[in-house]
């Protein structure tokens, strides 16, 4: 039985009697693309920093070029004198574009995305030209359109250097649409495609991560969560036995818990229960030293049902941020933690994940918090899903059918 996600897993086998974590080495921690730069983006993150002296260096060269009196110079000097700021800088955004395009055909393998990239550094730079030139302006936008919607469809995962490039061909966009300010549309056309790209980014990180939420190993998590890097894929017979042996003594222990009265009165945090996926905890047991104990788990898990509340499923939690969970099952009980939440100041509460690593006013962010690990103890549960992610579809379908 496999613990992670087979169709496209960030653990590469090494050979048939293991694997290893491509970018990755113990006692990593391993997040969403998102908040993160990919190994084969790192390169650009270079480029980015000298793309101010490359221009520098292009208007130096260009200007020497042109005291000499090359005729290809005193072109370029006469365009460049002709342009409007906002075009200029449209320009020089645009070709800073082309060459991150350009540097992405040398950082990836051969493959019909490195054709892609090329393509698009080629585009991309004959559209910076014609803006120099000041010509062909349209089809100049229509290039960096393209370049931007080409995002939405090939760009996941999503990663901190792919969203700075669609950055400064937004920002591109927008200075041209001011300096073409007589076009009503063009300003609602850049707002349109800055919220589309947001959202495409948004959706992509969701879609990178594996079936299992990111919850088992092998798998990118969702964007907010973390897991550590796990050394086997698959568990030993004594992970195996260890896993099975905590989930039973759990079972057992959290009998009396079904009813959550039973629950409010041993001190857990039972309020109005809506939802799949409310957690009732129990601060008397945060920090009190007990670790993955079955009769002890830091939080309850319920869901709503037609016939009252139900019992799904327990998290367990360490108690330091820097102190990693015990992994008495290897592949089969990965904790995770979180990063990026949002908890609202006024009433103190979660607010949300964010996207971008910026939250909303009036809540603040938390950039990690300490390990946890589910375990869902709803009767029937797949054996693969006793541990970390359930899935979401079987649980509602299960408690549909409580009786």
């Amino acid at each position: 039985m496999a613990y992670f996600h087979e169709d496209d897993p960030i653990v590469r086998p090494a050979g048939e009697d293991g694997s290893v974590l491509e970018g990755f080495g113990l006692g990593d921690q391993v997040g969403n693309p998102l908040y993160t730069v990919i190994d084969e983006h790192a390169l650009v993150l270079v480029l980015l920093l000298v793309l101010p002296l490359l221009a520098w260096a292009a208007i130096e060269l260009v200007g020497r070029a042109a005291a000499r009196q090359q005729p290809w110079a005193e072109r370029l000097e006469v365009h460049y004198a002709q342009l409007a700021v906002p075009r200029r800088l449209a320009m020089w955004l645009v070709a800073g574009s082309a060459l991150i395009h350009l540097l992405l055909v040398f950082t990836h393998e051969a493959s019909w995305y490195s054709a892609a990239y090329l393509g698009g550094a080629i585009l991309l730079g004959v559209a910076a030209r014609w803006l120099l030139q000041g010509k062909r302006t349209g089809l100049a936008v229509a290039i960096v359109v393209a370049s931007v919607v080409a995002f939405w469809i090939l760009g996941a995962p999503p990663d901190q250097v792919s969203m700075a490039t669609k950055l400064i061909e937004l920002l591109a966009l927008g200075l041209l649409a001011v300096a073409g300010s007589g076009r009503r549309f063009a300003p609602a056309g850049v707002v349109s495609l800055v919220v589309l790209t947001g959202i495409a980014a948004w959706i992509g990180a969701f879609t990178t991560a594996g079936e299992d939420g990111g919850h088992h190993g092998g798998e990118y998590p969702q964007p907010g969560t973390i897991v550590p890097y796990i050394d086997s894929l698959e568990p030993t017979e004594a992970e195996h036995e260890a896993a099975d042996t905590v989930y039973g003594e759990l079972l057992a222990a959290m009998e009396p818990y079904r009813d959550p009265e039973v629950a409010r009165a041993d001190g857990y945090q039972v309020g109005e229960i809506h939802g799949t996926s409310y957690h009732a905890q129990n601060p008397a047991l945060i920090g009190d030293g007990r670790i993955l104990d079955p009769r002890y788990p830091e939080s309850l898990i319920y869901a709503e049902s037609i016939d009252g509340p139900v019992l799904v499923g327990v998290m367990f939690e360490m108690d330091a941020l820097t102190d990693p969970g015990p992994q008495i099952g290897g592949p089969i009980t990965v904790w995770h933690s979180h990063e990026n939440i949002c908890f609202s100041l006024a009433p103190l509460a979660l607010a949300g994940l964010s996207p971008y690593g910026v939250c909303p006013v009036g809540s603040v962010n938390i950039p990690a918090t300490g390990e946890m690990l589910h375990a869902w103890v709803m009767p029937g549960v797949p054996y693969e899903d006793q541990w970390g992610h359930v899935d979401d579809d079987w649980l509602e379908q299960a408690i549909s059918h409580q009786p």
